[in-house]
């Protein structure tokens, strides 16, 4: 099992850049710009907060020539030094109106750090260096438009199109979801493809995602800044459609700082996480692990958060309701199979070995509630 998050994107990406480079072989490709990968930062593994900044296109992207000789890795890596030695700081003509002030300013708020020393970035702030390579940065388009780079370093239009056609399959936000799994996106390109961030036919199967209902998505507009808000249930994952950063700065009469603000706000509204960083120390991780789903005691917890809110509110569940929750949300029994939803079997052998657990551990509260929350069909207590 790839445990590194680099490991995992370099897996992913690995058969599709081979095939780039097959369905490129023999074009003309002088002057044309390669293909821009997703970059990841040294520490987005350890980030509590993880997010995916996707901007439309890169400006003067590295030549394609100089790109198909490298090894696929090496290739990914040089794109990762961008963020990890900080030369996305260069970029930025300004901050009012790019992409680039659009992550500072998020960042700067978020993590309640400074600007300028976010700016100016000093060796001394551990902290702020760690935050400032804790994120993806993705673009929506690999490649860039023709008029952007190509056509002034003398490419054939040509000889573009075909790689522009065989950069296409780069260009889909689950390979990001599948190695890297950002909880908050930001694509910052109003225009993007729609196949872009809703296709889940190459959604990973670790999502296990029912074929009858691939697609399964809450979307939400904010009309006053005109952004859209969507969750994609599949993944977990929570995007944030926006304007182009220079439509922000200069069109929008409101400025960079107020969507910033508003989609703070929206990411605490919508509980995308419990806690929220009060300074620049909480952007780590204290402990990483994967959380097993199905293991004994995540079942455990839920069954006891639900009495909890069953209890409270003079309520009770159906064992098989609670199976069909289970199944519904990927969460499997002992032996690896779905809960039996019309029998029950299985489901009312973990309420009670729930109670049992919390009864031994002296949590009599927590055994009460689960003893008094589940029923059979018959309303009846079933164990």
């Amino acid at each position: 099992m790839l445990t590194n998050v680099i490991e995992r994107r370099n897996v992913e990406y690995a058969p599709l850049i081979e095939t780039f480079k097959k369905e490129v072989a023999g074009l003309n490709i002088n002057g044309i710009t390669g293909p821009h990968l997703p970059a990841i930062g040294e520490c987005y593994t350890e980030s509590k907060y993880k997010f995916a900044f996707c901007g439309m296109e890169t400006y003067g992207w590295h030549l394609l020539e100089s790109m198909l000789p490298k090894d696929n890795n090496v290739y990914l890596q040089e794109i990762d030094k961008c963020i990890d030695d900080f030369e996305y700081l260069g970029w930025a003509t300004n901050y009012h109106a790019t992409f680039w002030g659009f992550v500072l300013k998020f960042f700067s708020r978020f993590f309640n750090v400074n600007f300028n020393r976010m700016r100016n970035i000093d060796d001394a702030d551990e902290e702020i260096k760690s935050i400032m390579k804790s994120f993806i940065w993705a673009n929506t388009n690999s490649i860039e438009r023709f008029g952007v780079s190509s056509e002034g370093q003398g490419a054939n239009y040509d000889d573009w199109v075909k790689v522009k056609n065989a950069s296409k399959t780069f260009d889909d936000i689950n390979h990001i979801l599948n190695s890297c799994a950002p909880r908050v996106v930001f694509i910052i390109y109003s225009n993007v493809d729609e196949k872009y961030y809703l296709n889940d036919s190459s959604l990973s199967e670790i999502y296990g995602v029912d074929e009858s209902n691939r697609l399964n998505v809450l979307k939400l507009r904010n009309d006053e800044l005109k952004y859209d808000y969507l969750y994609l249930r599949n993944s977990n994952t929570h995007i944030f459609k926006l304007p182009h950063p220079t439509w922000m700065g200069l069109y929008s009469g409101i400025g960079i700082e107020r969507f910033v603000d508003s989609l703070i706000a929206d990411i605490k509204t919508y509980h995308v996480w419990d806690t929220f960083p009060e300074s620049q120390k909480d952007w780590k991780i204290e402990n990483i692990q994967e959380i097993d789903k199905s293991s004994r005691e995540n079942k455990f917890r839920i069954v006891a958060s639900i009495a909890h809110s069953l209890v409270q509110n003079s309520a009770v569940m159906c064992g098989q309701d609670l199976a069909s929750l289970f199944n519904m949300n990927g969460i499997v029994a002992q032996n690896g199979t779905p809960y039996a939803e019309d029998s029950g079997r299985g489901i009312y052998k973990l309420i009670s070995s729930a109670w049992a657990y919390y009864n031994k551990k002296g949590d009599y509260q927590t055994a009460y509630d689960i003893a008094r929350s589940y029923v059979n069909k018959n309303g009846e207590y079933a164990y």
